[in-house]
């Protein structure tokens, strides 16, 4: 049989030679398909890790604290602030002893501490006698407008020459005593365990250097404070680089009163007497009084931040320690809830298929006397005091009292040190220490901000976007302070979950469950989300201010389009078989068009059809093993200049799709072989009958179209065969000139992208050979089997220009039917990925008609060369 084969060959050198250059293009073909594949896929894992690269894998929360925008599988950014503990230290001790836990770092929000600064002999009083106002504001200015955060007045009565009244809503102590700018600032304390979050983001490693700089130890732990009434101590660690662009604005009035004499002074405090001091000590009715200003100063808040984090260090905060720069107490006044979203019309549904809108609301804060003072009136957030009901009979002590501090400053770390990702896509909460910020992009009346301006956050505790922690404790303050169930949140990393992977994701899931069933709370998986761009309307008091942008978390986005992409490199893989095989069936049809007659004989002289088929099984084995071979010289070929080892799976592979391809075509010609009788075969000459076509023939157009028509079956493959290549060239090409070469391969169309390169097109080229090389031989055969037509044709006076002419029509029309079908099945595709046709294109639709016409052509160009050579004496004494 090999040898029967072997001289098969010898007498067909000419299809022989052409069946090996299409074998020899088909094994390059899927060599450069499968290094392609494995560079891309590499790229795409590489930019999901990029793109999210989480500390950790799983986040844990308390149960209740989902969020609305969680139906659509979103999480806000810093999705985690507001979540006032609710987790308890016996479930973390059950998540921390799970077998698949490499590390559990607990997070405990505590709330805000108020924290004074004072700058000395900065201010200066007059000598004379009156009543003087201290007012002190602070400002912030978030890039959407500037707001106030703080505003106190203080009134101090100089030369008071009788003894002071028991109420009063002014100070009478020495004013020189007033001449330090005094700060009272609000930063958020956060509880930690040091060892976890040591391995989890490297905190040890961003530790500043210094005399009095270190990270926490063992020895570092609460403190209660003694019996005298001193304050807990706190160990703590401080950023002292405020990122606040806000100010202090110090100004300093003499009030326009008589109160140079007793009478005067005793008419004006009668005027007082009736005043609350709780209620009106910063808000009372002196701040009616006109008055004239003598002094302004103004200091940034970072000044001032860094100035108090930076005289602290190495010291332990005590109460009333007012020296130059010391600090007072250090309490915790309030928690902050998140942002309360509210799902709404995106402006742009194409750009944002999600929007919601955050609105302000007033802030109540209830067991706190000095509410009015402390935050501002309207918030995008609720607030929450930690005071508690204090029952003393002082009248001058407080109704509610919060906890107090003294802090243990053990050193300094720099946020931009931690080792996480610094691309700002990739901060979830509470991993980077650093602020959130977005893009203002649409102003009030929905038109776009170009460029767009940055928002950033602020000292605004009730702000929208809100800074994040500068000082950090130990987890054990916080079950101190707050209890057992004070863990806001836990981070997991997850052993073996290293990549985006089906095993990772499988892997996470049964953590996921496991957590769930046996602690209660919410496990929600990170690893495998991705950002995705969301559009939020600000409203201030009914006011739209603007909408701006910020990437939220997709959960389990970037598993969707780990996915998707598979699926995408499998079209790229499928329409390169698709086009290998159709050629490898061509060949196979043509093949047995041409031997028809050779095995009817065989069965004629005795042979059995499984002959025949052993025939055929051979050469497709033969040529199967050819591609191998090749493609185990392209590999080795990619390896050497890559410096790299051969990749058997790829070999494998490729192996494996050789034999898959020509035994589809060995298939076929079996079955095709099954229908040959040889006497009807002997008779015809003509396995494939003509198709009746009802077409009149009027020109040289309508006699190639009818023998188009006439022959659908095998010219189908033709047009199949340059379709497919065409559709992903027309594809690659949008992506190259509209998509800066860049191709998003996830149906959701979210940063994850595959860069369009040169291979790419190498690869389609090697398609749209193998395309013209099926159209070629079809019509080779073509031509074949109607030589005696063509040389009526002849005999009736055509010339050889007009048969030449005959045939590249025929192949012009295989190529313009190629490329609609192409250009169709591109545009969808284009459709469905970025939900937009480019019919305002004439370039693109031109390049993508003309390319397939011109395949068609060149295919046509030697079938046309072969049927111009018929002589119609000979062709006519073989007919009769």
């Amino acid at each position: 049989m090999l040898r029967f084969v072997i001289n098969q060959w010898r007498r067909q050198r000419g299809k022989f030679i052409l069946t090996l250059v299409g074998a020899l293009i088909i094994s390059a073909g899927l060599s450069l398909m499968f290094n392609l594949t494995d560079s891309s896929q590499g790229t795409v894992e590489q930019t999901l890790q990029k793109k999210w690269s989480s500390a950790y894998d799983i986040v844990v929360r308390p149960k209740g604290s989902q969020l609305a925008s969680e139906s659509n599988d979103l999480l806000e950014p810093n999705y985690l602030n507001g979540i006032d503990g609710g987790i308890s230290f016996k479930q973390y001790e059950t998540i921390k002893k799970m077998n698949d836990i490499e590390i559990a770092a607990p997070v405990a929000v505590m709330g805000y501490a108020s924290i004074n600064v004072n700058v000395p002999k900065v201010l200066k009083f007059p000598k004379e006698d009156g009543v003087y106002r201290l007012t002190t504001q602070e400002y912030d200015d978030s890039g959407i407008k500037k707001e106030r955060l703080y505003d106190q007045s203080y009134h101090i009565a100089q030369g008071l020459k009788n003894p002071a009244p028991e109420k009063k809503t002014f100070s009478t102590r020495p004013i020189q005593e007033f001449s330090n700018l005094t700060m009272n600032h609000l930063t958020l304390l956060v509880a930690i365990d040091p060892d976890a979050e040591a391995k989890l983001v490297g905190l040890d490693k961003s530790i500043l250097k210094g005399k009095n700089s270190r990270y926490f130890e063992e020895t570092d732990q609460y403190r209660k404070g003694g019996s005298d009434g001193s304050f807990h101590t706190i160990p703590v660690i401080i950023d002292p680089d405020a990122v606040s662009r806000g100010n202090f604005s110090f100004k300093v009035e003499k009030l326009k009163v008589p109160f140079s004499t007793a009478k005067e002074q005793h008419s004006f405090i009668n005027r007082l007497a009736k005043e609350d001091l709780h209620k009106t000590s910063f808000n009372s009715s002196l701040n009616d009084y006109p008055a004239k200003v003598l002094q302004t100063e103004t200091v940034s808040v970072m000044d001032m931040q860094r100035i108090f984090l930076n005289s602290l260090n190495g010291k332990t905060t005590r109460f009333m320690n007012r020296d130059a720069t010391g600090s007072t107490e250090v309490g915790l006044f309030f928690k902050t809830s998140p942002l309360k979203y509210k799902a709404t019309k995106s402006p742009f549904p194409t750009r944002w298929s999600n929007a919601y809108a955050v609105e302000t609301a007033p802030t109540k804060l209830k067991n706190w006397s000095f509410s009015e003072t402390n935050v501002p009136t309207f918030g995008y957030r609720s607030i929450q005091s930690t005071g508690k009901k204090f029952n003393s009979k002082d009248p001058g002590m407080l109704p509610y009292v919060v906890p107090y501090f003294s802090m243990n400053i053990i050193g300094q770390y720099d946020a931009d040190n931690i080792q996480v990702s610094k691309d700002p896509l990739n901060q979830l909460p509470m991993e980077t220490y650093r602020p959130s910020t977005a893009d203002l992009v649409l102003d009030e009346k929905q038109q776009p901000i170009n460029p767009a301006r940055k928002i950033q956050s602020s000292g605004n505790p009730v702000g929208l976007l809100t800074n994040s922690p500068h000082i950090l404790t130990t987890l054990d303050v916080a079950k101190e302070t707050y209890g057992e169930k004070s863990i806001s949140s836990i981070r997991l990393k997850i052993k073996g979950a290293s990549t985006v992977s089906e095993e990772s994701e499988q892997l996470l899931q049964d953590v996921k469950q496991q957590i769930e069933r046996e602690t209660g709370l919410i496990a929600t998986i990170t690893k495998g989300s991705s950002p995705q761009p969301v559009v939020t309307k600000v409203v201030e008091q009914g006011k739209t201010l603007g909408w701006i942008e910020q990437p939220w978390v997709h959960i389990g986005a970037a598993m969707t389009i780990f996915r998707e992409t598979s699926v995408g490199f499998s079209g790229v893989i499928f329409a390169m078989l698709a086009v290998a095989i159709v050629y490898v069936l061509a060949t196979s049809y043509v093949s047995m068009l041409a031997r028809r007659k050779e095995f009817a004989v065989l069965l004629a002289l005795g042979w059995r059809t499984k002959d025949l088929y052993k025939i055929v099984l051979i050469e497709a084995v033969i040529l199967a093993g050819f591609v191998s071979t090749i493609a185990l010289i392209v590999e080795g070929i990619f390896s050497i200049v890559r410096s790299e080892a051969m990749n058997g799976w790829s070999l494998l592979w490729i192996t494996l799709f050789s034999l898959v391809i020509y035994l589809a075509g060995a298939t076929w010609s079996a079955w095709t072989i099954r229908r040959i009788s040889p006497y009807e075969a002997i008779k015809t000459g003509e396995y494939a009958k003509a198709a009746r076509v009802g077409l009149k023939l009027r020109s040289t157009a309508t006699l190639a179209l009818k023998e188009l028509i006439g022959k659908w079956k095998r010219n189908s493959l033709s047009v199949l065969s340059i379709a497919l290549p065409t559709a992903l060239l027309t594809f690659f090409l949008f992506v190259t000139f509209h998509l800066q070469g860049v191709l998003y391969t996830s149906w959701l169309g979210q940063f994850v992208a595959l860069q369009v390169g040169p291979m790419h097109y190498v690869t389609m080229g090697v398609a749209i050979t193998i395309a013209i090389l099926t159209t070629g031989e079809i019509m080779w055969q073509n031509v074949t089997d109607r030589r005696a037509s063509l040389a009526v044709l002849k005999a009736l006076g055509w010339t050889n220009g007009a048969i030449r002419q005959l045939i590249v029509l025929e192949g012009f029309l295989v190529g313009l039917i190629s490329g609609v079908i192409g250009l169709i099945v591109a545009y969808s595709t284009i459709y469905v990925l970025y939900d937009l046709v480019p019919w305002n294109e004439p370039l693109l639709i031109g390049v993508s008609l003309a390319l397939p016409i011109l395949f068609g052509v060149i295919a046509a160009f030697i079938p046309a060369q072969l049927a111009a050579r018929v002589q119609p004496y000979q062709e006519l004494k073989d007919a009769s």
